[in-house]
């Protein structure tokens, strides 16, 4: 019987493993709901394979790390995920020297000390634990593979305790490991400035209940912040914009000609071109970090940042030679500004070593600044800037401390050859420096051109000189201000009140001074136009192709006696060929355009007058109609008044933008540029930039609420983004707020949260290390929680409070690639 019971339980097992399909009748049990469609036993335990015999190595006791590799193929998790509690040594270190020192002063109860002389745990823990130390499968389809009992806990732990409500060690700063990213003074808001909004305004909502501030949005565990909108435009909004600054512009200052000692630069004879003498305004940060995208630029800054610029009397000749380098970069800065593209300047600012910006990031460093904001300033600030920049820098003598003369030349003031050769400023000509006005040779007289006439390049002269050359006065009339009755040498004086100014370059036509100018010397002309004769019917033969004139309502200039030279008033401008005939006042001659190039950001296009004769060797040109001279609108308004709500608007030599509100985008995102590269104490353009727009008095007032942190080993943060729950990983307790809210007396949030008003609140937020904090709150008790989880009453398992995994699994989507078509 026994032989063949024998025989009959092999045949059948055999049977059993021939015909069955899989092999989960030798499962130890089901597996759990979230593993239920895995078939193949390979692919959770290694060792294990897929055939019918297979079975038989799990006789033999598998490789465990093996198989929790494989649940992380799965599962994804950091390259920790073996340590205890997935965490690093560092932390581990940190936590168990911590937990050491409780050990010493927390008495464990008997049970607890047996369960660690039966079974040490401090061996395995040191080779690291794996999945199924803690995750049991083949317990069934409705087992909670995340369950794990105190005692699986506390078998590793140095601190022993039964029961949370026994043992278990009291709370030391709970919940503050570091402080709030919103610097809010709650004893001062209820003790003084709530009464004090009430007294002046009772219909001005003061918060009533925690809530009006605080939710706990959708994900539970965050106590958040309401928007600013709901709780603190009321009181903040005008100081963000403005409007309640006591001192110092409301705008932040963006581009500035910065105030220099003109008259050690004059007397140094450093060719700084023209200049504003009245600015008394300062480089800005921001002006630095754009000066400093290149080598060249930041050792131009090094070189004058110990330099007082509006006091110069004490520089060396080398720092007079960096200083008039300085005035060409600012130049060149605002000529690329205008003539090329907001982002082309910007997006390689290269702070830090940062590669190219992206389009919206530059959009926010610029606030979209319009264009026609920095071309009207160049218009009233530096009119020749593009004759300017078209001709260089212009070769000077600079006069050293010791009276001798040492020569500057473009290269060592602009770093590169200059677009156009331009002529040398003869230190021993005084009149020539004064006036700064180029002096021709012509059939034994001087030309000397008007005051709004561009400076006149190589090219030029030598067309002029050509022209000269050229038989029966074929080449252009002779323009000088005024005609000599003896036909001799004329100079040009400045005009007081609108013309050119000694030691600067002439106004272009169209600017308002050049405007008044003209209009002062034609009243002039006409005062006097009784009895004068039309040039064009006195002139000899040779002089057909002379440029008609317009008529004005004026006379025209009389011609001059001797010579046969015609002398035009100081605000015309040279005439042209007769073909070339246009109004000089919206049509530049050809020589304007040459000097202004390309460069000349509002240069219009020549064209010949609609009503002018087909033939104009033999016939006069029609009146033209008088340009009106643009009038400006006069307003009672100051342009900080003016932009109220934020927004760009200039002022004396500078260029400021005014916030437009909370979350203002030019200020974020400078500060977001500038402050990883913005250590605490640094000098850096960055650092300026960073300082300037979070210190105390800062416009904005972004830091007044918003917390500043110092970065270890690079820079420093503002926090502007509100806590969330990523913010908590690294943490193992786990508290929601919910569920006790129902369960709160008529104290609400204070039943857990006293306001201690005695705490340096405000002063722990002066450095910048997060955390060194001192509470406005104290700390939540461990007597306090007791009061409902003890024995009997609410749950103390360990896992209510602290999770294992520190910083969570996440399970990613599958990485399946779309078929090739």
């Amino acid at each position: 019987v026994a032989a063949l019971a024998a025989l009959v339980t092999f045949i059948g097992v055999g049977a059993a493993f021939l015909l069955s399909e899989g092999k989960t009748f030798l499962m130890p049990g089901p597996l759990a709901s979230a593993h239920g469609a895995i078939e193949n036993c390979s692919a959770c335990h290694t060792k294990s394979g897929s055939g019918k015999l297979s079975w038989m190595h799990g006789l033999i006791a598998g490789d465990p790390l093996a198989d929790s590799k494989a649940c992380l193929t799965c599962h994804k998790m950091p390259d920790t995920a073996l340590n205890a509690h997935a965490a690093s040594t560092e932390v581990l270190k940190q936590s168990t020297n911590r937990l050491t020192k409780i050990a010493a002063v927390s008495p464990a109860p008997q049970s607890a000390r047996a369960q660690n002389i039966a079974f040490p745990m401090h061996d395995a823990v040191a080779g690291g634990l794996f999945c199924a130390t803690c995750h049991q499968e083949h317990q069934g389809v409705s087992f909670n593979l995340n369950r794990i009992s105190n005692e699986q806990c506390r078998s590793c732990h140095v601190v022993k305790f039964d029961s949370f409500d026994g043992q278990h060690p009291r709370f030391e700063n709970y919940p503050f490991e570091r402080r709030t990213r919103i610097i809010y003074d709650h004893a001062g808001h209820f003790g003084k400035h709530f009464p004090e909004v009430a007294k002046k305004d009772p219909a001005r909502r003061i918060p009533a209940t925690c809530s009006t501030c605080h939710d706990s949005r959708a994900d539970k565990r965050i106590m958040a912040l309401a928007p600013f909108e709901r709780t603190c435009t009321g009181c903040h909004l005008d100081q963000i914009i403005g409007k309640e600054r006591a001192s110092g512009p409301a705008g932040i200052a963006f581009l500035t000609l910065p105030g220099l000692d003109l008259q050690t630069l004059k007397r140094k004879n450093a060719p700084i071109g023209e200049w504003p003498d009245a600015s008394e305004a300062a480089l800005t940060p921001f002006m630095k970090v754009m000066i400093s995208r290149s080598e060249r630029g930041r050792a131009l800054l090094k070189a004058v940042d110990s330099l007082n610029l509006q006091d110069l009397t004490e520089a060396s000749d080398d720092q007079i030679k960096e200083v008039t380098n300085l005035v060409w970069e600012i130049k060149g800065l605002f000529h690329a500004l205008i003539k090329e593209k907001a982002s082309d300047v910007l997006g390689n600012l290269n702070v830090g070593g940062a590669e190219t910006l992206s389009a919206n990031l530059v959009a926010d460093l610029t606030a979209s600044i319009p264009r026609d904001v920095v071309v009207s300033a160049q218009q009233q600030w530096l009119p020749n800037l593009p004759a300017e920049t078209a001709n260089g820098p212009a070769v000077s003598t600079v006069t050293t401390e010791s009276g001798e003369a040492g020569s500057t030349s473009p290269e060592e003031l602009s770093g590169s050859d200059p677009p156009q050769a331009t002529a040398s400023l003869n230190a021993g000509d005084e009149a020539a420096a004064e006036t700064d006005t180029p002096v021709a040779e012509v059939g034994g007289g001087k030309e000397t051109r008007c005051a709004d006439e561009p400076p006149r390049t190589i090219e030029a002269e030598s067309e002029d000189a050509a022209e000269k050359a050229a038989p029966d006065g074929a080449a252009d009339e002779t323009v000088t201000p005024e005609a000599e009755p003896d036909g001799g040498e004329e100079t040009l004086a400045a005009d007081e009140e609108g013309g050119a100014i000694n030691g600067r370059l002439p106004l272009p036509t169209g600017t308002p001074r050049a405007i008044e100018a003209r209009i002062k010397a034609e009243k002039e002309a006409s005062d006097g136009a009784a009895g004068k004769t039309d040039t064009a019917e006195t002139e000899p033969d040779g002089c057909a192709d002379e440029q008609p004139r317009a008529a004005t309502g004026e006379a025209d200039t009389k011609a001059a006696t001797d010579g046969g030279e015609e002398a035009l008033s100081a605000d015309e401008q040279p005439r042209g060929k007769a073909t070339d005939q246009s109004d000089d006042l919206l049509f530049p001659t050809e020589e304007e355009l040459r000097a202004s190039s390309a460069d000349d950001v509002s240069k219009p296009e020549a064209k010949t007058p609609a009503n002018a004769s087909p033939d104009l060797d033999t016939a006069a040109a029609d009146p033209q109609a008088p340009s009106a001279p643009a009038i400006s609108i006069e307003s009672n308004v100051d342009p900080e008044s003016w932009a109220e709500y934020g927004g760009w608007y200039r002022q004396d030599y500078a260029i400021f933008y005014r916030p437009t509100g909370h979350k203002d985008k030019f200020i974020h995102s400078w500060l977001f540029l500038t402050g990883p590269h913005a250590p605490t104490g640094d000098s850096s353009p960055a650092a300026a930039v960073f300082d300037s727009l979070t210190g105390k008095d800062a416009q904005g007032s972004c830091t007044k609420c918003h917390s500043v942190d110092d970065i270890q080993g690079k820079g420093r943060v503002v926090n502007f983004s509100p806590p969330s729950v990523e913010s908590k990983q690294g943490r193992f307790t786990n508290f929601i707020h919910e569920p006790h809210f129902g369960i709160m007396d008529d104290r609400g949030c204070l039943t857990c949260h006293d306001l201690e008003k005695s705490r340096p609140y405000l002063k722990s937020y002066e450095q910048g290390n997060p955390q060194n904090f001192a509470p406005a709150f104290s700390a939540v008790k461990k007597d306090l929680c007791q009061t409902c989880h003890a024995s009997g009453m609410s749950r103390q398992d360990c896992l209510l409070c602290h999770k294992y995994h520190v910083n969570g699994v996440t399970t990613p989507i599958i990485n399946t690639r779309n078929p090739a078509q």
